[in-house]
């Protein structure tokens, strides 16, 4: 993702939008409110990667403590984020994000949708690639 966001979203070449998609029950929607609650300060990427760089390492319960844990680690203001994070004040919007994702028929994550073009799983950077720059050049010959 990383890659993406250099060569073609901070380049201003394409516009990503990211959108929750909590399926695996309330430990997914607690993990995507902690990264709203993140974003509050300024730190949504960084701590989604690290939410899941640890699911993928330790496949830990994302209770309370362990998401604060997290942000403790990432250095950002721990009693802000655990009030974040207890009001639920990103529940609705996490609820809504994932209804809309599996109404455009996506099953599982990640997902991706370029220009209605889908494509699934974890996809090394030259597939996006190919696909972003045929959807540009459809683009420019227009």
């Amino acid at each position: 993702m990383s890659r993406l966001r250099e060569e073609y979203v901070e380049t201003g070449k394409v516009k990503f939008v990211y959108k929750h998609f909590a399926i695996l029950g309330p430990e997914s929607n607690r993990g995507a409110e902690a990264s709203e609650c993140a974003a509050e300060q300024d730190a949504f990427w960084p701590y989604h990667d690290r939410l899941f760089a640890d699911q993928n390492e330790n496949h830990d319960s994302l209770n309370q403590e362990k998401l604060v844990s997290l942000a403790g680690e990432l250095e950002l203001d721990t009693s802000a984020f655990a009030d974040c994070l207890s009001s639920g004040r990103y529940s609705l919007q996490i609820s809504r994000e994932s209804q809309a994702v599996q109404a455009l028929g996506l099953r599982g994550t990640p997902g991706f949708l370029i220009n209605g073009l889908f494509i699934n799983g974890a996809q090394p950077f030259d597939v996006f690639q190919q696909v972003i720059d045929e959807q540009l050049a459809a683009v420019e010959s227009k």
